[in-house]
């Protein structure tokens, strides 16, 4: 032992969906950069006492272990898709395109209501006409009778004292540029299975590679998202017996030096 055994790391976290039990799974994924990570190991017993009859006490003689478990708990901070899929619990993320279009009487599907918004079918819009008629020879004023606060979401807020009146069914006609974006669906899995691989890589110490063959990989409480600073998502991965590929070795192979 030497301060040389002192261990300061940054790591690498891989995450192989569906690739469990021998399966090969959709490949590694690098979840990105890592704020924080943190080794759990959890073991619960059953504590045995006998009684002493010289001190008249009952003194503890045995553990025995019931429950044994590990897991890495860590954030993330880097949020492209497959991150907000373990976030939202979903199960696929699909590509969504949408072609640049000139939409004409687009009917606006939210109720019309005074200091309200509304929103476009189609995002990055442009040449907006606002009618409460079909091709109207007289639109909408923009600035008097309606804003666009956000042309990206296809925002237009009614104002209170135009033309536009609580109730009135409004026709939108409007550019939308070209686009492609990732839709997910909430709620489809509580947790998602796989294999993961830990590569610790030490600015002191020794390096550690973590092979682990079986885990589940879920949010962990609140994920805060902030305008001032990285937002960052706590996730938690809970390293499962494997009792197929390595049975052995079920909570991994964990390489050090």
């Amino acid at each position: 032992m030497s301060t040389s055994d002192i261990l300061i790391a940054g790591g690498r976290l891989f995450f192989n969906e569906d690739g469990h039990d021998g399966a090969v799974g959709k490949g590694y994924l690098d979840l990105g950069n890592l704020p924080a990570l943190a080794i759990q190991s959890n073991v619960a017993e059953i504590e045995h006492y006998g009684f002493n009859a010289v001190t008249r006490t009952r003194q503890k003689d045995l553990n025995i272990v019931t429950d044994l478990s590990f897991s890495l708990s860590f954030t993330v901070d880097e949020m492209f898709a497959e991150q907000w899929k373990l976030l939202l619990l979903s199960s696929a993320i699909a590509a969504q395109v949408y072609a640049g279009a000139s939409i004409v009487d687009e009917v606006a599907t939210a109720p019309i209501l005074l200091n309200r918004s509304i929103f476009t079918a189609q995002r990055n819009i442009s040449s907006l006409v606002v009618d409460d008629q079909l091709l109207s020879a007289s639109p909408f004023v923009l600035g008097t009778d309606y804003t666009i606060p956000d042309p990206v979401t296809g925002e237009i807020f009614i104002i209170d004292g135009g033309g536009i009146t609580t109730g009135m069914s409004l026709y939108l006609t409007y550019t939308a540029a070209a686009e492609t974006r990732q839709k997910l669906i909430p709620g489809a899995d509580a947790s998602v299975k796989g294999s993961a691989r830990l590569e610790l890589t030490a600015q002191n110490g020794s390096d550690i590679t973590a092979i682990i063959q079986h885990c589940e990989v879920k949010p962990d409480g609140d994920s805060a998202i902030s305008s001032t600073e990285a937002s960052e998502v706590s996730v938690v991965m809970n390293i499962l017996a494997d009792k197929v590929v390595t049975p052995a070795e079920p909570f991994g192979d964990w390489r050090h030096g």
